[in-house]
């Protein structure tokens, strides 16, 4: 094997990833400070809360802004994911639930349900950390029917 060889298949998979309309995985990252956070809970109160979590997503922060700022970094991932971002998806059609186990999943409502069917994205994984003042989430889609193209 020539040491050019794992760059052409490296080029060959960035090539078919930009000339692929919808690839069979999405993803997405974000970041959020939570101090600035806090501070919009605390001005905005209950309105501000209603208007970015669902219910649910607020029972299972209880209140805790590094765990509302985890959810609002995995809403964000999945939005960038579906390439939408907030005005196009309401915050709360993405929604961010704690299982039991404290393992994070994605249930997707009305807009955020559409986007993801025009992306032919069905399947979701997310994961969320905060430490020292900072929340941050990856959210992965995927078409569980599309071929996908292995590096070997």
């Amino acid at each position: 094997m020539t040491a050019s060889a794992p760059l052409a298949v490296l080029q060959s998979v960035w090539r078919a990833s930009i000339e692929t309309e919808n690839p069979p995985t999405a993803i997405g990252i974000d970041l959020v400070e939570v101090e600035p956070l806090a501070q919009l809970l605390e001005a905005g109160g209950r309105v501000f809360a209603d208007a970015a979590w669902t219910a649910r997503e607020q029972r299972e922060a209880n209140g805790q802004p590094e765990a509302l700022a985890g959810k609002w970094a995995a809403k964000e991932a999945v939005m960038k994911a579906l390439r939408r971002g907030i005005g196009e998806i309401d915050p709360k059609d993405v929604e961010i639930i704690t299982h039991a186990s404290g393992a994070p999943s994605v249930e997707l409502h009305r807009s955020a349900r559409l986007a993801a069917k025009n992306r032919q994205l069905s399947v979701w994984a997310v994961s969320m950390t905060h430490e020292g003042g900072w929340a941050a989430a990856i959210a992965l889609g995927s078409h569980p029917h599309k071929e996908r193209r292995d590096i070997a």
